[in-house]
């Protein structure tokens, strides 16, 4: 490819406004202006995209095509969804379709997540992108590790970042929960030997904790208050991308969700995707495997707006890494008076780690740390390891409480209690009674497990909403969506014996009213659902305001004006009452084009 072209980004948006918003965002990846084309149709791009390095597609509401469809060629491709999140289950859907399908997000998420995604994919070999995800002069903190002591005390410096901001306990256990998934993957599931084979498999979660691989993993976070950003990489590149949209798939729509066995990463890709705003991995096959996670601090609650695993095969330069060893971790010694002053200052545990600033951090390789160097390092002497209580539950997903305070969600670990100390743990989950056990927490340096079943409750009903095509929103009819939105295909516990009511939407297709139905106790799972058929957007506006009402479309009844609805082709009569009560009907014919009535 010609050098000029190297970097060149086509974006297909048929909203003119929102392809300048595009073209803002990935002007800094591309170089400039001139590196970015925005056409309004795929067609219109098609002859130009075969010198395309990247695609960005705003698909506008029309799930019924992969995005790597719209566009020929193989340049990589970031599918851009309407409303302000991702479904899971859609984006996951996209990536399967399509292995040129880098990235799926919102177009409603901060579009400097795509701008950073985008410097990554033309660039594997370039710098830290995180400070392109944070305000301006938000420092970014570098830190290698190597052994899980490390990988604590890594932990431990994140979440003291986080509680300086006042998050919230729930968001904190996330945090936690995922940053600790990244860092064990990194880790324990990616050196390999040289037989290619995993170098941990079948080591035990203990044994794991003194043992160690030749190579480092660079961890890099960055706070400013409204979100926190942290990416780990490793020295390997062993991720594969079917792996992560198998488990992901699995976690999503299986019975049994994530694999639990030693070594399997499902747990752990399906946890991160549950807990962050924006989930994203870079693989460079033998060289290193980058994830990135985004989390929105002022959020009421996380919701997934960018889910992304872009493959480079183009090395850029960059060394491959040989197989690995394993390492056993030498226990330090520890001078009585330090041991005092740092278990009084609350210290978490003890590891050798590096701290270096944004220019100093390393290359994630197999060396000592990076060719950048600069950075100071020494050894943290901290004090006596926490105990671990791992808490579980079946099905996974319940709010878990500690002595009446909430600490997240199963499954998660908890290194904050007491050692020795006699707790009461509630697990509470909708559609489930809530359980109720009591627990020793181990000494220090102990762990111990705890998994609850969880029984059904008789009053509420499994019921399942699914669409066609799948991602549209579910929402009670006559009230607005709710901040934790839900689409298809979702399961929902609802309450036996209560009449409910519920609605289907999707952007640009005809919503579906679903027939009230009441559950009775102890019904067997339902099935709620259909396809929703394709439409046009009829505007409907008047000076005065009013109320007007599409005969033949319950979803279009009595409409405070101006606004808008979603019609699939016909003839429709429109009635307009005006504030004075006066009344006047129209008719309108839609097609595929949209349409618009005024009243005067």
């Amino acid at each position: 490819m010609p050098e000029g072209l190297a970097r060149r980004i086509i974006a297909v948006s048929s909203d003119a406004l929102f392809g300048q918003r595009l073209r803002r965002a990935l002007e800094p990846a591309a170089g400039g202006p001139a590196s970015v084309e925005v056409y309004p149709t795929a067609p219109a791009a098609a002859a130009t995209v075969a010198a395309a390095a990247l695609c960005v597609v705003h698909l506008d509401g029309d799930l019924t095509r992969p995005a790597a469809e719209l566009l020929p060629g193989t340049c990589p491709v970031i599918a851009v969804l309407p409303g302000p999140n991702v479904a899971a289950a859609v984006a996951v859907a996209l990536m399967q379709a399509g292995t040129r399908v880098a990235g799926v997000m919102a177009a409603g998420a901060d579009l400097r997540r795509l701008s950073a995604v985008a410097a990554r994919v033309l660039d594997p070999s370039g710098g830290p992108v995180l400070s392109g995800l944070v305000a301006a002069g938000t420092p970014v903190h570098a830190i290698d590790i190597a052994e899980h002591r490390a990988k604590s005390a890594c932990l431990a410096q994140i979440l003291r970042l986080v509680e300086q901001v006042d998050a919230s306990a729930r968001l904190r256990a996330s945090i936690e929960q995922c940053v600790d998934e990244m860092l064990m993957n990194a880790l324990y599931d990616a050196p390999i030997d040289a037989r290619g084979a995993p170098l941990f498999a079948r080591i035990s979660a203990k044994e794991r904790t003194e043992l160690r691989s030749e190579q480092l993993v660079t961890v890099r976070y960055a706070c400013d208050g409204r979100q926190l950003v942290v990416s780990v990489r490793d020295a390997f590149g062993t991720l594969k991308r079917d792996t992560v949209l198998r488990h992901l798939h699995k976690g999503l729509h299986a019975a049994e969700q994530v694999d639990r066995k030693v070594g399997g990463a499902g747990l752990g890709l399906y946890l991160m995707a549950n807990s962050s705003t924006m989930v994203h991995f870079h693989v460079v096959p033998g060289v290193a495997t980058e994830a990135l996670c985004a989390f929105d601090l002022q959020a009421p609650r996380l919701a997934l707006e960018h889910l992304g695993c872009a493959v480079q095969l183009d090395t850029g330069g960059q060394p491959v890494t040989g197989p690995s060893r394993r390492i056993r971790v030498v226990p330090r010694r520890r001078r009585p008076a330090l041991w005092a002053a740092v278990a009084a200052a609350g210290a978490l545990a003890t590891g050798l780690v590096l701290w270096r600033t944004l220019g100093g951090g390393g290359n994630g390789g197999g060396g000592g740390g990076g060719a950048n160097g600069g950075g100071a390092s020494g050894e943290v002497r901290e004090g006596p390891p926490p105990a671990t209580v791992e808490l579980d539950s079946q099905p996974a997903g319940a709010a878990v409480s500690v002595d009446g305070v909430f600490v997240g969600s199963t499954p998660l670990a908890l290194t904050t209690l007491a050692p020795g100390a006699a707790v009461s743990i509630a697990f509470e989950l909708p559609g489930y009674r809530t359980a109720t056990a009591r627990l020793a927490v181990p000494a220090s340096g102990g762990r111990t497990r705890h998994a609850q079943p969880l029984q059904p409750s008789d009053d509420f009903v499994r019921v399942r909403f699914v669409s066609q095509p799948p991602g549209a929103q579910v929402a009670r009819t006559g009230q607005p969506p709710a901040i934790d939105r839900t689409y298809t295909p979702a399961e929902l516990f609802l309450e036996a014996g209560a009449a409910q009511r519920f609605t289907l939407t999707m952007p640009r297709h005809v919503p579906l009213v679903i027939e009230p139905f009441t559950p009775a106790r102890g019904s067997p799972p339902l099935e709620k659902g259909g396809a929703l058929a394709p439409g046009a957007i009829l505007r409907l506006e008047a000076p005065r305001g009013g109320k007007a009402s599409v005969a033949g479309a319950p979803h279009c009844t009595e409409l405070a004006l101006p606004a808008e609805c979603t019609l699939a082709p016909g003839t429709y009569e429109v009635e307009y009452v005006a504030p004075d009560q006066s009344r006047s009907q129209r008719s309108v014919t839609m097609a595929a084009e949209d349409a618009a009535i005024v009243w005067q």
